[in-house]
């Protein structure tokens, strides 16, 4: 049995890597520990290599489709298909993922596809009849599945998760510090700027704020700094995986402000579709505090492991904040034990195991 997971976004260094990316990637990488599994994508040159069990293929591409980095235009890549027993699609509305599913239905094969919302302006599926191909559409959120097609919302099943929970832990022996935390892309739909103001308001100068993740905007980094100017508020761009778990472990509570609305007004309809870092400061024992945008309510038991608040409000997030930095610490430590508990269901090895039994592997 064969398993080929292709995801068109283009792997490179100016890629913007977030869950479209990790998801694939992950899942792969688990599947790979029990049953044949390669991952296909694509860059401006051919490589193949093993990250351990997992085969990795990496196609040319001869050209990005409208400039765009998810939808790479290849053909190479679909002897993958022809070699497969079953094609694993990461992302809708895309060529490669459109060609990818007509090949491997043609040839009888098992199609199954995974969207991460956003799509590409040159498709096939709004000209000739793509979607029956797939057999089902498999959605790590509800409300992923609200951003489907009609049609492939009837093929539509949930599988939510995954988190490697060997990876992420407490650390009991960890001192935990006076620190509220946010792992993220530093862009201007992750509501960051609500993060500050909400620290601003809290006004307790023993903690200090972290922002941890690398910069996709550099105006929305400088507002940011300027926003912070005063406050005791730390930015790290170049955090590696010992230090990013650290943090997690280390930290009182970690934040995920993630907004539909921006500060400038800009709209997106997927901020989050589950939002790693709530799985992986929970996997470590820290609680939590997002906003209701996107899926995040999903993945927070909320007044149990964390608080889901509105949205756009430094107010609704210094509130929930000052809840949890203000427990007794035996009912801090439930907050945590609850964490750990809520999140073990979302495990890697459980989120695998469904995938296959969909598959009917």
């Amino acid at each position: 049995m064969k398993i080929v997971h292709i995801t068109p976004t283009y792997f490179d260094k100016s890629s913007i890597i977030g869950g479209g990316e990790r998801y694939p990637t992950e899942l792969a990488n688990w599947m790979s520990k029990v049953v044949d599994t390669t991952l296909v994508s694509f860059s401006n040159k051919r490589d193949s290599c093993r990250k351990d069990n997992l085969k990795i293929e990496i196609y040319p591409v001869s050209h990005l489709i409208n400039d765009s980095k998810i939808n790479p235009l290849s053909f190479r890549y679909l002897k993958e298909v022809i070699a497969a027993d079953v094609i694993h699609i990461h992302h809708i509305h895309t060529l490669v993922s459109d060609m990818g599913c007509l090949l491997a239905a043609l040839l009888g094969k098992k199609v199954f596809v995974t969207d991460y919302g956003g799509g590409a302006g040159c498709v096939l599926n709004n000209k000739i009849p793509i979607f029956w191909g797939y057999k089902n559409v498999i959605a790590y959120s509800k409300f992923g599945i609200d951003f489907i097609s009609g049609k492939l919302q009837k093929k539509a099943v949930l599988i939510k998760g995954g988190i490697d929970t060997n990876k992420f832990y407490p650390d009991r022996k960890m001192q935990k510090e006076n620190t509220i935390l946010y792992v993220g892309r530093i862009l201007p739909h992750k509501g960051i700027n609500y993060l500050i103001d909400a620290f601003r308001l809290l006004n307790r100068h023993d903690y200090k704020l972290k922002i941890v993740g690398r910069v996709y905007s550099d105006r929305f980094y400088q507002e940011l700094n300027e926003m912070a100017h005063g406050l005791f508020v730390e930015f790290i761009h170049d955090a590696d995986d010992l230090q990013l778990l650290q943090e997690y472990q280390r930290a009182k509570v970690t934040v995920l402000p993630s907004v539909h609305t921006t500060l400038y007004g800009d709209y997106t309809p997927v901020p989050e579709l589950m939002g790693f870092t709530l799985l992986e400061s929970q996997a470590c024992g820290t609680p939590v505090v997002c906003t209701d945008a996107g899926a995040m309510h999903e993945f927070v038991y909320d007044g149990k492991t964390g608080y889901v608040v509105k949205q756009n409000s430094g107010e609704a997030i210094a509130t929930a904040l000052s809840h949890i930095i203000n427990l007794p610490s035996d009912e801090y430590l439930q907050f945590g034990t609850r964490c750990r508990s809520w999140i073990e269901t979302l495990s890697w090895q459980i989120v695998v195991k469904q995938h296959l039994d969909i598959y009917g592997v």
